[in-house]
């Protein structure tokens, strides 16, 4: 393979990279519009953070996940999340995370507590087997006080392949939360 052709590839993989990306923004554009009024979004405009502007941190120049919180306009210490794990230690393929947070203590609210409930939380409990299959997770720790429990599922990002899917696998079930 050429030169001219490794350069052509590296290109493509950035661009499908930005695609994904701008799927992901409608994706979330979606569920948005689903949850409002009720629901209302949070950190604005804000989907990520951590990423690195540093020449000395190359390894968090891209994205690793996006976040979506969404305030309950009643009652501020619930939380419906989205979070979109593109890739990672543990991530085998891109998948999607969705739940319901009551905090006990909103002011120690992170943006990344659905990332950490699904990653961190999930191996502390022996009795349950956290899967990418949509079954909805129930989770408490004694170590994370300002969150009193909460319930996540989590689906590999490819199996929501149109706006049906989106609904039923992502939506439903996170009003139903």
């Amino acid at each position: 393979m050429s030169d001219i052709q490794k350069g052509h590839q590296i290109t493509l993989a950035f661009q499908y990279i930005q695609q994904v990306f701008k799927e992901c923004q409608r994706l979330i554009f979606k569920i948005d519009n689903q949850l409002a009024p009720e629901w209302g979004n949070l950190y604005g405009n804000r989907i990520t953070k951590d990423v690195s502007a540093s020449l000395q941190e190359a390894d968090r120049w891209i994205v690793e996940a996006i976040f979506r919180v969404y305030q309950n306009n009643k009652d501020k210490l619930v939380n419906k999340c989205i979070t979109i794990t593109f890739w990672g230690d543990e991530v085998e393929q891109p998948i999607i995370t969705a739940g319901k947070i009551v905090y006990s203590d909103i002011d120690k609210r992170d943006h990344w507590d659905l990332w950490n409930i699904w990653f961190y939380w999930s191996g502390a409990s022996e009795d349950n087997n956290y899967e990418l299959d949509g079954k909805v997770n129930h989770f408490q720790s004694e170590e994370c006080k300002h969150i009193d429990e909460a319930y996540v599922f989590s689906l590999p990002l490819i199996s929501i392949t149109d706006d049906e899917a989106l609904i039923e696998k992502i939506i439903k079930p996170l009003k139903e939360l």
